[in-house]
């Protein structure tokens, strides 16, 4: 019996830890393999696909908030954060010659791995769903120090539904404030 203490022990330690860590789980809604880079005018389309990047989107468990991770998984470096003020420019409709897409702009409250670095992006996107092979995402990013960066991606496993859902609803959160805000300026005039 006093031998089972010890594994009991790290038992106790071990569970609570593992189950947190699954409560704030990362749900991947979209991930994109990059195939083509330029940053402040430079092809580092190389650079990229050597560090394996992808951009994702994701949510935590039980949140409607959407984070986005520049990721270069063999340099061990990633930036994330949540966006914000997303602003759903068009909302492309299937045809015969269309995909399902989205064309959008926010902003990206970021966090480097690699220089511990932190501050808000713009950013401008196309994400087309259902496209079978080819580019179906495309982003454009200013960073706070005027850095610019845009990539083009292919997608990685399925863009999932919830993300079209949530990125219209924040849509929707930002245009009821402006509606507000014209209402109020009204009512002081």
């Amino acid at each position: 019996m006093h031998k089972l203490f010890p594994i009991i022990f790290i038992f106790l330690a071990i569970v609570p830890k593992t189950l947190k860590a699954q409560d704030n789980a990362r749900s991947i809604l979209a991930k994109f393999t990059v195939v083509n880079a330029i940053t402040n005018d430079r092809d580092t389309t190389k650079e990229l696909m050597e560090a394996g990047a992808y951009t994702a989107f994701y949510s935590l468990k039980n949140t409607d908030t959407i984070y986005l991770a520049n990721v270069w998984p063999n340099q061990n470096s990633e930036s994330i954060g949540p966006i914000s003020n997303v602003e759903i420019k068009k909302n492309i409709i299937a045809s015969e010659t269309k995909y399902n897409g989205i064309i959008f702009s926010f902003d990206w409250h970021f966090k480097d791995s690699y220089e511990d670095d932190q501050g808000v992006a713009k950013v401008n996107a196309i994400m087309i769903k259902d496209k079978p092979e080819g580019i179906a995402f495309a982003m454009k990013l200013l960073g706070p120090d005027n850095e610019f960066l845009e990539y083009h991606g292919v997608v990685d496993g399925a863009i999932k539904d919830r993300i079209f859902d949530l990125l219209l609803k924040l849509n929707l959160k930002i245009d009821n404030l402006v509606k507000n805000i014209y209402r109020l300026n009204l009512s002081l005039v």
